[in-house]
């Protein structure tokens, strides 16, 4: 099912389900008065993520606070299908489960089953990461927890009748202090910083990499993705100031585009240059990250966040969102960005409609100039490491 569906279904369903929803749950509240404290800890914390495993990578300091702050608990992750292979090899949640939204049916019994799953749980807690969605708010209060916890803002404002614990969603500070956020309103008192721990492995190539990704999920599209011209000539400058190999990343599903850009590029004749999109299991691809890349460059993509996760130097694309809403880049020396700040940036996530109807200039407007001094700043940063 693509992303213009599920976001239909989300926005026209879902509110006609809140209007019911909002008397049933307030008319329970009301009779049932329950104690909506913290007092008791939990032996259950669901956590709702459905889409962008870039989020949740952003939240993985967050959510392992929370687990070193309940140990008790099972921390349990309820995601789209797309994302689960991504999330299983941090081992940061006990259990994964997982709502398969191939098509209309799926998602609604793989739903129900995910509910009565949930509904059956002992002592349990709701955490809904989904800033926008109305329908994974209604799935939390349908689990009928004692506490359920989210974000609050004005496009989602009946959240703060069907939650019993709401945090403001900042949007002009970092997702990453969002999240903290909401686990210090469930009782976290300290922010433990999550590290990925990871089997060695072969590097696949004789040289070091650097690991480029041009590619992105469907929300944000390819507003987010540098044009192929500029690729072309990062790629060309790499290979003629470095002695790595260039490792383009992705999904299985971007190889074949890839491919194609390589072919009309002239750039698959180049030996250090290699289309890695898919070819790795997601653990062998973290541990190659980790232990075989010096760096990457990145548009906002979750593969910027795995390379922040592995702890490696990066040079990150900014347009269409304002990097400052991502990541703390003013006292990460060794994560490099370019943001043009044009007039109508940021626009994904405030605007339906985009102020340039498609036609991406914050990301166009880029130049080789300007990317590759901040390449030669990404180097001095290697060679110091």
């Amino acid at each position: 099912m693509n992303l213009k569906l599920k976001q239909w279904i989300d926005g026209y369903i879902g509110k006609l389900l809140v209007a019911v929803n909002l008397v049933l749950v307030r008319g329970l509240g009301l009779i049932l008065k329950r104690d909506h404290s913290l007092r008791q800890a939990p032996e259950h914390i669901l956590v709702i993520k459905m889409l962008g495993l870039g989020s949740v990578l952003m939240a993985s300091d967050s959510l392992y606070s929370l687990k070193k702050k309940y140990p008790h608990a099972k921390l349990i992750l309820l995601c789209g299908k797309g994302i689960a292979p991504g999330i299983k090899p941090l081992n940061l949640f006990d259990e994964i489960w997982i709502n398969d939204d191939s098509n209309l049916f799926t998602m609604v019994w793989s739903g129900f089953k995910s509910l009565y799953q949930a509904i059956n749980l002992k002592k349990v807690w709701v955490v809904d990461l989904e800033v926008y969605s109305v329908l994974t708010t209604l799935f939390s209060a349908w689990t009928m927890a004692r506490n359920r916890f989210g974000f609050q803002l004005n496009k989602v404002h009946f959240r703060n009748y069907l939650n019993t614990h709401n945090v403001f969603f900042n949007q002009f500070t970092t997702v990453y202090q969002n999240y903290q956020n909401l686990v210090l309103a469930m009782g976290v008192t300290e922010i433990t910083h999550f590290r990925l721990s990871l089997e060695p492995t072969q590097n696949p190539f004789e040289t070091k990499c650097i690991a480029i990704n041009n590619t992105c999920s469907e929300l944000g599209g390819n507003l987010r993705k540098i044009p192929d011209e500029l690729l072309v000539q990062t790629i060309t400058y790499l290979l003629q100031t470095t002695p790595y190999t260039l490792a383009l990343t992705g999904a299985p599903s971007d190889f074949a585009s890839i491919e194609l850009f390589l072919v009309n590029s002239g750039l698959n004749q180049n030996q250090r240059v290699k289309n890695c999109a898919g070819t790795m299991p997601f653990e062998t691809y973290y541990a190659f990250l980790q232990q075989h890349c010096e760096a990457m460059l990145s548009i906002d993509s979750a593969p910027f966040h795995m390379a922040i996760k592995a702890g490696i130097p990066t040079l990150s694309f900014w347009g269409p969102i304002n990097p400052m809403q991502r990541f703390n880049f003013s006292n990460q020396t060794k994560h490099q960005y370019i943001y043009l700040q044009t007039p109508c940036s940021p626009c994904i996530h405030l605007s339906d409609v985009v102020p340039c109807g498609g036609d991406n200039i914050c990301m166009k407007n880029m130049s080789i100039l300007e990317l590759s001094s901040k390449i030669d700043e990404l180097l001095k940063t290697i060679a110091h490491a």
